[in-house]
C-alpha cells in the first residue's frame, strides 16, 4: 500500500465521522431525549481514534496474514466499545439504560464503515500488485 491508501482513509473517516455528527445533531429533532447523551461527541471521536488505530495496526501489519489480523481487530475494538459502555453505565456517567441504543448503533456504524473501506482498500492494493507482477513479466 501506499501512503496515499493511509491519507485517503483518513480522510474518508473524517467526513464519516462529521457526517455521523451532523446526524446526531438533527437526531436531537426528532429521538426522544433519553436516547442521546451530551457526551455523544467525545464517544464520536473515540469511535474515530479507534477505527483510526485499528487502520494503522493493519497498514503496519500488511505483510503478515491479513484476515486473522483483521478479524482479531474488529473483535477487540467491539469489546473496548462494549467495556467503555459497560464503565459508563456502572460509573452513572450515563444514567439512562435507553443512551445504550444510540450508543451501539454509533458503535456499529464505525464497525460496518471500516469493514466496507478495508476491503476496498485491500481489493486496490491486490489490484495494484498485479498490476505490477504484471509490467514484470512484460519486461522481461
Amino acid at each position: 500500500m501506499k501512503s496515499s491508501h493511509l491519507l485517503f482513509y483518513f480522510s474518508k473517516l473524517s467526513i464519516f465521522a462529521m457526517c455521523i455528527c451532523f446526524i446526531t445533531l438533527f437526531a436531537r429533532f426528532f429521538v426522544p431525549v433519553e436516547f442521546l447523551s451530551e457526551n455523544l461527541p467525545y464517544y464520536i471521536v473515540m469511535f474515530y481514534l479507534m477505527t483510526a488505530l485499528c487502520y494503522v495496526f493493519l497498514y503496519k501489519n500488511r505483510k503478515t496474514n491479513f484476515v486473522p489480523t483483521f478479524m482479531i481487530t474488529k473483535i477487540l475494538k467491539f469489546l473496548v466499545y462494549i467495556f467503555v459502555l459497560v464503565i459508563l453505565l456502572l460509573l452513572n456517567i450515563e444514567t439512562n439504560v435507553k443512551f445504550a441504543v444510540s450508543y451501539l448503533i454509533i458503535s456499529f456504524l464505525f464497525i460496518i464503515f471500516d469493514t466496507i473501506t478495508i476491503n476496498q482498500l485491500s481489493r486496490k492494493q491486490v489490484e495494484e500488485e498485479k498490476q505490477l507482477k504484471n509490467k514484470d513479466k512484460n519486461e522481461e
